[in-house]
């Protein structure tokens, strides 16, 4: 997979505290060491539930295409970050947070191919640029993008968000025993990606953002219903999670049975399309095509 790269440089000069520069790695539990390569030393980043990655690299040669041209000030350190391009850009923001604490402990700068010279870390900057390569990347490889499936950038990074803190709202609810349900990523026969959860009759659930369908089962049996006509039918008994993102609801404790007795009695539109279940590391946000 094409990468997006990112050389460090520094000013007047190209050393610095290798160990220091582990040291700095070794407060990410998501990171490890990889020095089974002959001409450089990969510091690995892998955060384990948003299976993004990224790779920073240590080499012995410069790789930066084109040194000549740039501010002689600046000097290459020999060390860069990769990033897969097809990385969302809100996993692609938590590593550039990374960057950030990285180029201000050790005063580095960055460049990248598409800038007209050395910079400081810039964010909005570096995001942009990233966008920019993920559509010429798209552009040149669109084919490579067939077993994707795309999903609008500002809902993709809010069910991210759930995802990556599902955890933490756990902890939050455990003591009120309210079940917070996993994603369950399925595409339709259009192609559309589809965020689902499952809710078993008689539980206090929280319902997560965005989602379409519900597995609600009840008994040996289980129906999928429609979480906007659910909705439609008990939103009033639901509470919004607190300091969370919008339209993130759990079901008022004191309203369980009558909500339970909603569902029972309600006939929901019947679900024909076919879903088939996906990976969440297969959604990107940038279309595929003409979507």
């Amino acid at each position: 997979m094409e990468r997006f790269t990112l050389h460090f440089f520094k000013e007047r000069k190209r050393d610095f505290d290798y160990e220091r520069l582990l040291s700095f790695f070794e407060a990410y539990p998501e990171v490890s060491l990889d020095n089974n390569y002959d001409n450089e030393f990969r510091i690995l980043y892998r955060h384990p539930i948003l299976k993004s990655s990224a790779d920073f690299v240590i080499s012995k040669k410069s790789t930066v295409k084109d040194l000549y041209k740039l501010n002689p000030q600046f000097l290459d350190v020999n060390f860069r970050l990769e990033i897969p391009l097809l990385t969302p850009n809100f996993s692609v923001k938590i590593i550039f947070e990374i960057v950030k604490d990285l180029t201000k402990e050790f005063d580095f700068y960055c460049y990248h191919e598409l800038f007209e010279d050395v910079l400081p870390f810039r964010l909005e900057v570096l995001m942009r640029v990233f966008e920019i390569s993920k559509q010429q990347f798209k552009e040149k490889f669109g084919y490579l993008l067939e077993e994707y499936y795309y999903c609008q950038e500002k809902k993709l990074n809010e069910c991210l968000k759930y995802v990556n803190e599902q955890y933490d709202l756990h902890r939050y609810y455990k003591e009120q025993d309210v079940i917070v349900p996993n994603y369950f990523v399925s595409v339709g026969k259009d192609d559309k990606v589809h965020f689902m959860m499952e809710w078993k009759e008689g539980t206090r659930v929280l319902f997560p953002p965005h989602i379409d369908f519900i597995y609600y089962r009840f008994g040996l049996e289980t129906k999928i219903l429609p979480y906007d006509e659910v909705m439609a039918k008990i939103s009033k008994f639901t509470e919004n999670v607190p300091g969370f993102i919008e339209n993130t609801k759990v079901i008022s404790l004191k309203r369980m049975n009558k909500v339970a007795k909603i569902i029972k009695k309600t006939k929901f539109t019947q679900v024909k399309d076919t879903l088939t279940r996906i990976e969440l590391d297969k959604v990107i946000d940038i279309p595929r095509s003409n979507e």
